[in-house]
């Protein structure tokens, strides 16, 4: 194949990249312009006026290779695309008020204004919810994937974090999604469909998994990795679930309950749609919509929720599915006996360690929350030594007691010894704080500012610790 030929054809494809992107943007616009549109356009088909320009500088005619710009001004999913982007972001940055502090590692040379204090109950509830669920998925993370017996013989006592030296914390996963899917309800909360709102909501969580994804986390399940790949090649957001009964929505859904539990159609909705973004499977549905019912009781309850009253509520929105309702059922018959969490687990299989099956995580989780409803340091410390998916029971868990005590009721030291970053807990807890209001005014409190640089540089220090914790597995006590 000749110089020219091998050039034609590589104007041909930048060619069709442009057309395509001329649609990709058209799409992206109509989007915008009907909020019930869960359409999205594939940032990847950004390389067709990039490739047209070197296809250009590449030509054989010296004259054609002076114009290599055009292209990348022609495609308008790249040069005008781009600059509306960069121009969206100063815009947004420039209006913030803590523009400044958004910058790389600026923050560390100011002195930060004190978090404000929690001042009516749903901001209380949503506060120790958020860091209920942090602190919870930190403690369990050291002991993720260890039996019962082998981590009693490593960690003989869970005064404290176990992953970093000195009894520092640090998280994972469950935090990252609880967090991101707190965004995307501030930016949804003036909806007032509750149908229009779970589509929007379903995109942009979508949105906010993508970019997850390129910041390289170290801990992510198989069905959400695959269905953050289905986003990135294209797939609407309403297409990209996985047929999994994971445990990934439910360790994600307590928020919802604290927010919009005393409006079921629209908590429904929510779990639904938070759910159908990565999982399919029925079963990961009611899951998530069991944990959202718990935090609400949680929430709202100043008195210990009876077993019994949990179900009975639980039922209705299970949409007549047998499983879950015996489950939970038998989950309320053994809290009523009297029988510890360990021997339950051992009746449903998980005599070694709690699976990520979300029927083995949410009731098992469940189970722990309705023995120790206002004892958050013991209920995490019973949950742990379950064994198995530790992080996400323990998160689990602690979403739901934090939501009754609040802040207040998390150990001090568990808050102090907690080194996430730049997610830290004053973070947590303004992003808390800023979801009460948005859910209390149905309005957006607007999104709060994290610097992406700084996650992605968090996470290439994290993967080291995760395998150096791993081969640490390796060595006695067996």
């Amino acid at each position: 194949m000749s110089y020219v030929e091998q050039w034609a054809i590589a104007g041909l494809l930048a060619a069709v990249f442009v057309v395509a992107n001329c649609v990709n943007v058209s799409q992206f616009l109509r989007t915008h312009r009907n909020a019930h549109e869960d359409t999205r356009s594939s940032p990847i088909l950004l390389i067709g006026g990039i490739g047209g320009a070197m296809s250009v500088a590449l030509s054989p005619s010296e004259t054609l290779r002076a114009y290599y710009w055009v292209p990348l001004l022609v495609d308008l999913g790249t040069g005008p695309y781009l600059a509306v982007i960069a121009g969206v972001l100063l815009r947004r940055l420039w209006r913030s008020r803590n523009w400044l502090e958004s910058l790389p590692f600026v923050h560390y040379f100011f002195e930060r204004e004190a978090p404000r204090q929690a001042t009516y109950p749903m901001e209380q509830a949503m506060v120790g919810c958020i860091l209920g669920t942090a602190v919870g998925d930190a403690l369990g993370l050291a002991c993720e994937g260890l039996s019962r017996g082998r981590q009693s013989r490593m960690f003989p006592e869970l005064a404290g974090y176990k992953l970093l030296p000195f009894g520092k914390g640090l998280c994972s996963d469950d935090t990252e999604h609880t967090c991101m899917l707190a965004q995307s309800l501030i930016e949804t909360a003036h909806f007032r469909d509750p149908d229009g709102m779970a589509r929007r909501l379903a995109v942009n969580f979508g949105w906010r998994l993508r970019f997850w994804l390129l910041g390289l986390p170290a801990g992510i399940g198989f069905a959400t990795l695959r269905a953050i790949l289905k986003l990135w090649i294209g797939v609407p957001v309403r297409y990209a679930g996985v047929y999994s009964a994971g445990n990934a929505p439910a360790m994600r859904s307590a928020l919802i309950g604290v927010c919009y539990g005393h409006d079921e159609p629209r908590m429904r909705a929510l779990v639904r749609a938070a759910t159908r973004v990565t999982h399919t499977d029925i079963k990961a549905q009611l899951g998530a919509q069991a944990v959202a019912l718990a935090a609400h009781f949680a929430a709202t309850r100043r008195n210990d929720v009876a077993p019994e009253e949990f179900v009975a509520a639980l039922e209705p929105l299970c949409e007549g599915n047998a499983g879950v309702i015996g489950l939970l059922r038998g989950v309320a018959a053994s809290v009523a006996r009297g029988e510890s969490a360990a021997a339950y687990a051992e009746s449903i299989g998980c005599s070694n360690g709690v699976s990520g099956y979300v029927y083995h995580t949410v009731p098992v989780a469940i189970h722990v929350w309705l023995r120790r409803q206002a004892d958050y340091r013991g209920a995490l410390i019973e949950a742990i030594r379950l064994g198995g998916d530790t992080d996400t029971v323990a998160a689990v868990v602690g979403a739901l007691v934090g939501a009754r005590v609040g802040r207040d009721g998390i150990p001090a030291e568990w808050l102090r010894d907690l080194r996430e970053w730049p997610r830290t807990p004053a973070w947590m807890e303004q992003l808390g704080t800023q979801l009460a209001r948005s859910c209390n005014d149905q309005a957006s409190a607007g999104e709060l500012p994290l610097n992406w640089l700084e996650l992605l540089v968090r996470n290439v220090l994290f993967i080291p610790l995760v395998l150096a914790h791993g081969f640490r597995r390796l060595l006695p006590p067996y």
